[in-house]
């Protein structure tokens, strides 16, 4: 300090000085006891999540056992019961040491794995995290297996063109900021970093070597956590972390005002819905091109049996995107080799049952892609978490036990619509998203016919014809064109040959491929079609314990006609379902397997629109159809096409809104 000429005390001045001087060092004590405090909560995130890694590592590497074990026997050997938590292993990380145990217990023909890691944080406190998940023995002939077997040479590792960053961004460096608290930095090579803080916490090689200094970017990933109040209300937000296997950073935030805040170690609350159901927050993983792998939920402490994550889609009529409980989902294309050269068939293995599986090989995500596609309208990759008991592990739970479906979820007009639109636990990456390839030696379809990380033992064919009465003209071509048939898994694992005209009806074959997990197959075929042209009564055939090929499953009764589909599903709580359901002109009404969705097809109707009533009745309590709770549910003038109307099961007529 340059004491002012105009001070004729010298004393005054030099006390001025040394107070001055004492302000001054106990501002600077404080930026520095912040900076600390900063530089610890950020030591002990980085921790957390390198702790998490892992375990999920762990977790993998046990999954991933049919190099070791070809049999049950060897399965239960590689994974021996324990007492408590063994297998004791030190890890040194980038943060601090980690001690990771785990415990293995049997039950049935289950494994429960549970890895457990352990470290001291900043101040030297213990912590721990705990991941826990259940493991059965599956033969390696099985086509999942496989997908993993691919030659390094021509399908790339799961683990893509990224990897995890080191150092500190430098001072004064220019970034662009991601609006999630992360940011990408260019030094001028050819790598592509993401930050996070003052750390470099991804690094994707060899992006940037264009002339116009463009660089490519990382895969995104994004979705929204929600927390389910009624049933973890005392679940804090920072709690709950993101991870995606491999090499990947997530990054956990929620914006009010304008503002981004990231979810730290030391947040309480983020964001709650209108009436308080639902707390959230939004993600983004960032991954590298060519990864193929999961990104799923972790709770601090590990999941309990009762913690239960919820997926999918709960206003869905189709079984493939219904809500499905896991924790995780499995992103992974699915690639067929050519058994000859290009175009030829495609190579199989046995299933060991007497029949046959085409083998598959896992490809990934192809560089610079986002989830959900931007301007797709597509929904988010969400989650909501929620706790029920340790034997509702099946995803009807996730409407049944409201989790989905509660009063903030209704923001169209039908409970759980929040939700609509959100993807089940598996993304096929083959319609447009997958890395490049050799494509004179592997080939892809445009779906994928099951998730490949639970594969089935065996494949089995349901066979039959699909017959359209009518007249044989051009209108009619174009109608019966557009007929095909999906599977109770997803579209498209049928076949349906081109229709031919003979005396007095349009007739085609269909085959559909179905797969067995060891208890046989239980669900439907469906034939699709134009609704505004066509109808087949019934349109959905359901089938059960199908345990090898069969054939004769005949679609007789289809023509040309204005009908109306109408379709919900169910809410409710306990063992409650629908038992039956019957439209009042006498059409077909069908419920699905476990009672929780229903659609209705009218007959044909000579009237632009239609009106009438579908009755549904359950086994307990009242199916609320407002005003009268007497399980009828009106229409008036509908038109031709789909028409969704969901419905509640109360314990009474007292309980219905």
């Amino acid at each position: 300090m340059i004491v002012s000429p105009r001070s004729k005390n010298k004393g005054f001045g030099i006390i001025e000085i040394l107070i001055t001087l004492g302000v001054l060092s106990v501002g600077i004590l404080g930026v520095a006891t912040l900076q600390s405090v900063i530089t610890k909560q950020s030591q002990d995130n980085r921790a957390t999540v390198e702790a998490l890694a892992i375990a999920q590592s762990r977790i993998e590497e046990m999954r991933n056992y049919t190099n070791s074990a070809s049999t049950v026997a060897e399965f239960n050997t590689l994974y021996p019961n324990t007492n408590g938590f063994t297998n004791s292993a030190t890890i040194s990380g980038v943060s601090t040491v980690y001690t990771r145990t785990e415990s293995i217990s049997t039950a049935g023909q289950i494994k429960n794995l549970i890895v457990s890691v352990t470290w001291r944080d900043s101040d030297d406190v213990a912590q721990n995290i705990r991941l826990n998940t259940e493991l059965s023995f599956i033969s390696p002939r099985s086509v999942g297996d496989t997908a993993l077997e691919a030659t390094p040479s021509l399908v790339d590792a799961p683990t893509g063109r990224a990897r995890l960053g080191e150092g500190q961004l430098p001072a004064g460096a220019d970034t662009i900021s991601n609006g999630d608290g992360t940011s990408l930095y260019h030094d001028g090579g050819t790598e592509l970093m993401l930050v996070f803080g003052d750390q470099i916490v991804l690094t994707l090689a060899e992006a940037c070597q264009t002339e116009d200094g463009s660089c490519i970017d990382f895969v995104r990933i994004k979705g929204r956590i929600y927390i389910d109040t009624a049933s973890q209300g005392n679940l804090d937000p920072s709690d709950v972390y993101i991870v995606a296997s491999d090499a990947a950073f997530c990054a956990r935030y929620y914006v009010v005002n304008g503002t981004t805040h990231n979810v730290t170690s030391q947040t309480s609350s983020t964001i709650s819905t209108a009436s308080g159901n639902y707390e959230y927050f939004d993600y983004t993983c960032y991954i590298g091109g060519g990864w193929h792998g999961n990104v799923g939920i972790i709770l601090a402490g590990g999941l309990r049996q009762s913690d239960k994550v919820c997926v999918g889609d709960p206003v869905s009529v189709n079984a493939w995107e219904a809500p499905a409980i896991a924790t995780r989902r499995v992103y992974r294309g699915m690639l067929y080799k050519y058994s000859g050269g290009t175009n030829s068939g495609r190579e199989e293995i046995s299933d060991g049952n007497g029949g046959t599986l085409i083998r598959f090989y896992s490809q990934g995500i192809a560089d610079s892609v986002e989830l959900p596609i931007p301007e797709s309208g597509q929904s988010g990759h969400d989650f909501v978490i929620a706790s029920m008991q340790a034997a509702q592990t099946d995803g009807s739970n996730c409407i049944s036990r409201g989790v989905m479906v509660r009063t903030d979820s209704n923001v169209d007009g039908e409970p759980g619509d929040l939700f609509a639109g959100v993807p089940t636990d598996f993304i096929c990456l083959n319609n447009g998203l997958l890395d490049n390839y050799d494509v004179s030696v592997f080939g892809n379809d445009v779906t994928c016919p099951y998730d490949p990380s639970d594969p089935p033992s065996t494949r089995h064919v349901v066979s039959g014809t699909i017959n359209v009465q009518a007249a044989n003209t051009a209108e009619n071509d174009t109608l019966v064109s557009r007929v095909s048939t999906v599977t109770s898994d997803g579209p498209g694992n049928c076949l349906v040959s081109p229709f031919v005209y003979g005396g007095s009806n349009y007739s085609a074959n269909y085959q559909c491929d179905v797969f067995d997990w060891g208890n046989g197959w239980n669900g439907y075929i469906e034939v699709t079609y134009d609704a505004s042209g066509m109808i087949c009564t019934p349109n959905r055939l359901t089938l059960s314990n199908v345990n090898s090929d069969t054939s004769g499953h005949n679609y007789n009764n289809c023509s040309p006609g204005t009908f109306a589909v109408i379709s919900g599903t169910v809410s409710t709580s306990g063992n409650r379902r629908l038992n039956n359901a019957v439209l009042s002109d006498g059409g077909v009404c069908q419920l699905a397997l476990d009672g929780l969705s229903y659609q209705c097809i009218t007959q044909n109707f000579s009237q632009s629109t239609w009106t009438g009533t579908i009755s549904l009745t359950a086994n307990s309590g009242t199916v609320c159809s407002t005003p009268s709770n007497n399980g009828v549910l009106s229409f008036s003038n509908l038109t031709s096409g789909f028409h969704t109307r969901n419905v509640i099961i109360a314990n009474n007529a007292n309980q219905c809104p």
